[in-house]
C-alpha cells in the first residue's frame, strides 16, 4: 500500500498536511494519524511517519545494545 510519499522522503509530499497524491493514500495516512493520536502520540510536522509520545521529554535518551544476551 502506498502513502503520499515513501518513508524517509524529505519533500513536501512527506508533510502530514500534504494535499496532493491519491485520495486513498491520504486516507491511509489519516487512519494512521488518528490511531496514533488516540494513544497519546503527535505527528511530526514534516514527516507523516514520525510521531512523538506525549511525555517524550520525561524519558532519558539511552543507547542500549540489544544484541547481547
Amino acid at each position: 500500500m502506498t502513502m503520499p510519499s515513501v518513508y524517509d522522503e524529505m519533500s513536501p509530499r512527506a508533510y502530514p498536511t500534504y494535499s496532493g497524491g491519491e485520495p486513498a493514500e491520504r486516507e491511509r495516512r489519516e487512519v494512521l494519524r488518528q490511531a496514533m493520536e488516540r494513544q497519546g502520540f503527535t505527528v511530526y510536522e514534516t514527516e507523516w511517519w514520525h510521531y512523538d509520545f506525549k511525555d517524550w521529554r520525561a524519558y532519558a535518551i539511552v543507547n542500549e545494545n540489544f544484541d547481547r544476551p
